[in-house]
């Protein structure tokens, strides 16, 4: 009887207001409805959202490239819902975990539903360690009274005694006001445990771990964390079981056990010029400049629990004649490349760092060698002369080691400005492969790593202190905590390439990128012959990319369909491509032009097809296919190559064109943030069959996107004027994509508005072509975002807000007036309509329950060009009616 004196009573309840809610709105008056009874808009109304928007390559203009973003639903409903979070450890001796140490895990569990539950507190907690044995769980409390309060779950659970609150809800004043509760999860450090141990608790057992607001799944219940509905002979009780069911959820910290404080420096090392003194047919009087850069980094390699610190010197570093110093030296070596002698000294990077030489042997296969840290070091005078007599061509090394100013290099600091010039002594021939890799010498000194470890480093890769995967950092590990104790002399390379036209510590990937792989460094590698050419975009052979003139670029969009959603997959149209080659060298040479690996195998799809066709000449035609595993094109059979025989000079050029044909099942670019790179080498064959070391070459780049203009949508639930909604369910104001389509977006809980509250809308929309003109790179051909329009339209294909789903005559959400707003005013035009379909004019203040009296499509147009890499956003907000 009860129960139906109930039902009666919300039923005449929601009438009444239905009747007194059609008058506010139709006088322009939103009310705070109480959550507790959600009504108007039908509970379970789905709101849905997709913004479309097309746009154009400025290089192909009059070409439409349409683009369609994420799907965002919200769902007006009364559910129970449960939150939990980590709130921090705590370590009671209040310093780095050590064996012996009591850890809180600390948690936050609030009810984000729109009806008073109880909750199921585990007694138990699951234990991840990566050392068996390595922490033991206490009793687990909790605390209803903000921590002042604490009650063991196992004797007192929740369930049985405590009905908790959303704090949005309308609460009972004789009710005791809890709305979120505190979990505490004691851990205590066993002596299995070892540094770098890690411990994970998580709270509750959901099927996916630290997730929210799971339907409700009991496996164990001593772990679960949960939502338990109230009898419906509470009167603070809606009738009848939650939608969705009962909800659990589950929230997860991790500590690591002792702090491993390690020093993280990497070398760089690039060619920034060669000069060959207007001399083409004569490599003797040539000059390779070096540019050096050292980076301590403020993260540590994955899996290696390292705590990055201060780069310092060590001792033994010899200078002048004196190997123990009362100042430590960072040392920067660079051994003079073979054939090559030292061109004048080198001018240090700022008043912190000075210049040093060895005259000892850098090449171990040389009597009285020495490794750069062994050997005699010496000053140069005053105005950069050598000391006693030595001469630039007895200079074997030269070395930057810091003064006395600069007693260590902090993380994330970068030192760039290290220089050395070298020239080609006048006994070598052309061709010439010059390759050398420098090497660091440092330390690190904490409190927590008494004495100094020591960081040996050689450039070539972006690994920092040598380390590489799977092996570790170089040198010997006494205690097996990951970071050397001391130098492995036996690893430490002369810095000296004996054989540069096949280093024998390997090349970087690009020769000229520190991309290389493998362990300890990579050289440097740089062939010189009296031949040249350069190959590049159309008609700017000497076009200039982001690094040098081998990674210059066309950047080209293949059509998308329209509507495609995000995480499609598409079949591109064939995209082609012009380039331009130009003969530099002293004679008519043969050209032979290639398809290459990208920089990874995996930037190009497998079975891409390459077609090259000699511009003049359209009989002169192959076609590769791309096999991503090996990274090979292969050759369709029976063709040759394309090979164009172009006049020597600069003014002499010779166009070709590249039709790049993605396969099917091809990624959009606007879900990886990429496009498809396909290098194109021209070279001149150096005698040997195909593409190889010795051969003069230059490469460019066509690059195909699968559009390129990317929309995400996000939406957020704000209260009926327009502020934040107050714990617990303030992260329903946070933006959030929903399903979560953006990795940087953790909060993908569910949006629920309720009558009254608004839903702001938000379209981010980027140019996520990254390749730019900014210097050094200049005449590449860049991809801007041209003439685009946004469209949000409400009336059903892409959106159903501005629909009357429910039909009781009012339109599910109104237009907030005046809220619809582009990131970029100054060079954004809105324009506003109504009806089904929306073609009537509306305005920007238009605001009403109906189709013909409210806005039912937003346009944006942007009057500007979107640059690469530029993100924008444009907002509009719908009151749920």
């Amino acid at each position: 009887m009860h129960s139906t004196k109930k039902t009666l009573k919300q039923r005449q309840f929601r009438v009444l207001r239905a009747l007194v809610a059609t008058a506010f709105i139709t006088n322009g008056i939103f009310p705070f409805i109480t959550p507790a009874l959600a009504d108007g808009t039908a509970a379970g109304t789905s709101i849905s959202n997709t913004a479309t928007a097309e746009y154009e390559d400025p290089n192909v203009p009059g070409t439409k490239i349409p683009a369609t973003s994420n799907t965002v639903t919200v769902t007006v409903a009364e559910v129970t819902g449960i939150n939990a979070v980590a709130d921090g450890i705590s370590d009671n001796t209040a310093g780095t975990i050590q064996i012996g140490d009591v850890l809180t895990y600390n948690f936050k569990v609030t009810n984000i539903g729109n009806d008073p539950t109880t909750f199921n507190i585990p007694t138990t907690v699951t234990l991840a360690e990566s050392v068996a044995g390595a922490g033991t769980v206490g009793t687990i409390e909790y605390s209803i009274d903000g921590g002042q309060n604490w009650i063991s779950s196992a004797t007192t659970p929740v369930t049985s005694t405590i009905p908790i609150y959303n704090p949005a809800q309308n609460i009972p004043s004789t009710t005791v006001p809890v709305g979120t509760i505190l979990i505490r999860v004691p851990v205590t450090i066993n002596p299995a445990a070892t540094p770098g141990t890690t411990i994970n608790v998580q709270l509750g057992n959901t099927p996916d771990p630290d997730t929210q607001n799971q339907p409700s799944n009991v496996t164990t219940a001593t772990e679960e964390l949960s939502t338990k509905d109230l009898p419906d002979s509470d009167t603070n009780d809606v009738d009848g079981s939650p939608l969705g069911g009962e909800k659990e959820a589950s929230a997860n910290q991790t500590a690591t056990v002792g702090a491993k404080d390690y020093a993280l420096a990497t070398l760089l090392k690039t060619r920034s010029n060669h000069n060959n003194n207007s001399t083409p047919s004569n490599v003797t009087d040539d000059t390779v400049t070096y540019g050096l850069s050292l980076n301590v980094a403020t993260t540590a390699p994955a899996g290696t629990n390292i705590t990055p610190v201060a780069l310092q010197g060590i001792n033994g570093i010899n200078i002048d004649g004196n190997a123990n110093p009362s100042t430590p030296y960072i040392l920067i070596s660079d051994a003079i490349p073979k054939d090559t002698e030292l061109n004048a000294a080198p001018t240090p990077p700022n008043a912190n760092w000075e210049a040093v030489y060895t005259i000892e042997p850098a090449d171990q296969n040389v009597s009285g060698y020495k490794d750069a840290n062994k050997a005699l070091w010496k000053r140069f005078d005053l105005g950069g002369t050598l000391q006693g007599g030595d001469a630039l061509s007895q200079v074997t090394r030269i070395g930057f080691i810091n003064k006395a100013t600069l007693t260590s290099v902090a993380p994330g600091t970068s030192v760039t400005g290290f220089s050395v010039t070298v020239k080609v002594k006048l006994t070598a021939t052309a061709p010439l492969s010059i390759a050398n890799i420098a090497q660091l010498f440092g330390g690190t000194n904490t409190p927590n790593t008494p004495g100094t470890l020591p960081v040996y480093e050689e450039s070539g890769d972006n690994n920092p202190s040598n380390y590489e995967p799977g092996t570790g950092f170089p040198g010997t590990d006494s205690n097996s905590d990951g970071v050397p104790d001391t130098i492995d002399e036996t690893a430490v390379d002369d810095g000296y390439i004996d054989n540069p036209a096949t280093p024998e510590t390997g090349t970087e990937t690009t020769n000229n990128g520190n991309d290389g792989a493998g362990p300890l460094g990579e050289a440097n590698q740089f062939t010189i012959d009296t031949a040249a050419l350069l190959n590049g975009p159309s008609g700017q052979p000497a076009a200039v990319g982001p690094t040098n003139n081998n990674d210059d670029f066309t950047n080209k969009s293949s059509a998308v369909p329209a509507n495609t959603a995000p995480g499609s997959t598409i079949d591109p149209a064939s995209v082609a491509f012009t380039n331009t080659v130009r003969n530099d060298g002293s004679a008519a040479s043969n050209i032979t032009l290639l398809p290459t690996r990208p920089a990874l195998n995996t930037d190009l799809p497998n079975n891409t097809t390459v077609k090259i066709t000699d511009f003049n000449n359209a009989a002169n035609t192959a076609t590769y296919t791309y096999d991503q595993a090996s990274g090979t094109f292969t050759r369709t059979a029976g063709t040759a190559d394309v090979v164009i025989n172009v006049p020597a000079g600069v003014t002499n050029t010779a166009n070709y064109t590249v039709a790049v044909d993605l396969p099917a099942g091809t990624q959009l670019s606007t879900d990886i943030e990429r496009g498809y790179p396909v290098p194109i080498t021209a070279f001149i064959d150096s005698g040997t069959v195909g593409l190889d070391a010795n051969d003069i070459q230059n490469t460019t780049i066509n690059r195909v996107y699968t559009g390129f203009l990317k929309l995400v949508k996000f939406s957020r639930i704000l209260d009926a004027s327009g502020n934040a909604l107050p714990a617990p369910r303030s992260g329903q104001s946070d933006f959030a994509t929903t399903p979560n389509v953006d990795a940087d977006i953790s909060n993908d809980v569910p949006r629920n508005p309720q009558p009254g509250e608004i839903i702001e809308y938000q379209i981010r929309y980027k140019n996520i072509a990254s390749e730019t003109n900014t210097a050094p790179a200049t005449n590449n051909v860049i991809l801007n975002v041209s003439g685009l329009t946004i469209t949000e339209d409400g009336t059903g294909t892409n959106g159903n807000w501005a629909l009357d789903q429910d039909a009781n005559g009012i339109i599910d959400t109104s237009n907030v007036a005046n809220s619809a707003v582009d990131s970029v005013p100054a060079s954004a035009t809105i324009t506003y309509f109504s009806g089904s379909p929306a073609t009537s004019s509306a305005g920007a203040a238009t605001t009403g329950t109906t189709q013909a009296t409210d806005v039912t499509k937003y346009e944006n147009s942007i009057t500007v060009q979107i640059a690469p890499g530029v993100e924008r956003t444009f907002t509009f907000r719908r009151k749920v009616n």
